[in-house]
């Protein structure tokens, strides 16, 4: 009897403990070389782990993770890609608190029109970041997360996805967000509300002074009428730095004025076409240019780009000195290379943009030439987007080695979606892992305050 005991406790510690390793591996990108040679380390058991399971967890898996969930070993952070109503039940539901577990995403759960009850759930008590993205929720959705985000006092990070129930829904969460004193950021994303759950988020801002952010992207839209009449009220004024939305080209003057008042969240996201005002959209990016908070600047939607448009942000490039990311989804048609080419150009005397994506239909001479020049002087740039197409010349990609042979910084770089295998896209993959080794390097210096010679070589 104890040995047939014994031989079910073998076997379920065998299940977790291959459960463990099967999302210590998932959590690793594909490509990345450590995928292969995960090991258990006593970091990741002191500390907790990060695991990700890409495939559709099975309520048996589940029943195996509850098990690891309760017993050990410690898990930090859990992403599901896909986890059926049935499954999420058998994982968490009614599960005790895990100390250790402090964030989870959630990629996908069908709901099946029924609630999760995570208001009730011990597990989700000591979150600190919880991503959410449910289809077909059930009509108590809404509520159900608004007695969480009532109860729970270590959540910092919230993001829902999909569906939050509507707009009746968003009321009822506008509602528990403004008693709540712990959240930092809210995210709502990938649904469609009314103009009039902007304006009521927006008021909600005025009484909770914790939140530092709510991030609603282009899930409400930005109506002038609406909009402008909120910013002429003096309680309203400072809400827009912690509020992030898709600007309209029809509010690009009150936006401007914004941005010269330094009243605009550090993210700022604008959408614009060829038919906006040329003096309006100059006046615009010299308020961009002149402020010293804004981190990011993106364009979108993904239609395309125009002289007036690539001319301003060439212009922000060369006098920002604080803009760390530039993301522009209006893509430069074939024929039009001069409007990547100007801003490769400015680029080249840039010293603080870290991340530039903009993409051209083809690469030609002058785009390959200029790219490779860039990466020949820039030391700052980490990550460069400028072409999605799926192949590119053998002659073009030895142009681009030959900057970037003299980059140490660069740790991505998108010209192409997928090249043809040769020596010369090898080349280009190993400089840029070189390059990622040493940025992780020259950190490890950085916080240990090493003064190694090969350690501050690498640093440098």
């Amino acid at each position: 009897m104890a040995d047939g005991v014994m031989s079910e406790a073998d076997t379920q510690n065998t299940e977790v403990m291959d459960l463990f390793r099967k999302g210590l591996e998932e959590h690793v990108p594909h490509g990345d070389p450590d995928r292969d040679s995960i090991v258990v380390s006593s970091e990741s058991m002191q500390r907790g782990a990060e695991l990700t399971y890409t495939e559709n967890l099975s309520e048996k898996d589940a029943a195996v993770l509850r098990r690891m969930l309760r017993t050990g070993p410690p898990v930090r952070q859990l992403t599901l890609w896909q986890i059926s109503l049935a499954a999420f039940r058998v994982a968490f539901q009614d599960l005790e608190e895990c100390p250790s577990l402090k964030e989870i995403n959630f990629l996908l759960i069908d709901c099946e029109g029924k609630d999760l009850g995570i208001s009730v759930t011990g597990v989700f008590r000591n979150l600190q970041s919880l991503d959410l993205r449910c289809d077909n929720p059930g009509s108590g959705f809404a509520k159900d997360i608004a007695g969480y985000i009532r109860q729970n006092k270590s959540l910092r990070e919230l993001s829902l996805w999909n569906s939050c129930g509507g707009d009746e829904g968003a009321a009822i969460l506008i509602e528990a967000l403004a008693a709540n004193d712990t959240l930092k950021k809210f995210t709502l994303a990938s649904m469609e509300l009314s103009s009039d759950t902007l304006l009521d988020f927006a008021r909600m801002l005025t009484s909770n002074s914790t939140l530092e952010v709510v991030d609603l992207f282009d899930v409400c839209p930005a109506e002038k009428d609406k909009l402008s009449s909120l910013l002429e009220q003096e309680l309203c004024a400072d809400v827009f730095k912690r509020l992030k939305i898709l600007w309209p080209q029809e509010l690009l003057p009150e936006l401007t004025a914004l941005l010269r008042k330094g009243s605009c969240y550090r993210d700022l996201s604008v959408s614009v076409t060829s038919t906006v005002d040329e003096g309006v959209l100059r006046e615009f990016f010299d308020a961009v240019a002149a402020d010293k908070m804004l981190q990011t600047l993106h364009f979108y939607p993904s239609e395309e780009s125009f002289d007036a448009l690539a001319d301003g942000i060439a212009s922000v490039v060369r006098r920002t000195t604080t803009l760390r990311e530039i993301c522009n989804l209006m893509r430069v048609q074939e024929g039009k290379e001069h409007q990547l080419v100007v801003i490769l150009e400015a680029l080249k005397e840039n010293s603080c943009v870290t991340s530039f994506t903009m993409y051209a239909e083809l690469l030609n001479a002058d785009i390959v030439k200029s790219l490779s020049e860039l990466l020949a002087v820039n030391s700052t740039l980490v990550d460069v987007a400028i072409c999605e197409y799926w192949g590119i010349l053998p002659e073009q990609v030895e142009t681009i080695l030959q900057g970037l042979r003299k980059n140490n910084t660069l740790t991505g770089l998108m010209v192409s979606w997928d090249p043809d295998e040769s020596d010369g896209i090898t080349e280009m993959e190993e400089i840029l892992k070189r390059n990622a080794r040493l940025r992780s390097k020259a950190a490890e210096c950085a916080s240990s305050g090493s003064h190694d010679v090969s350690d501050a070589k690498a640093a440098d």
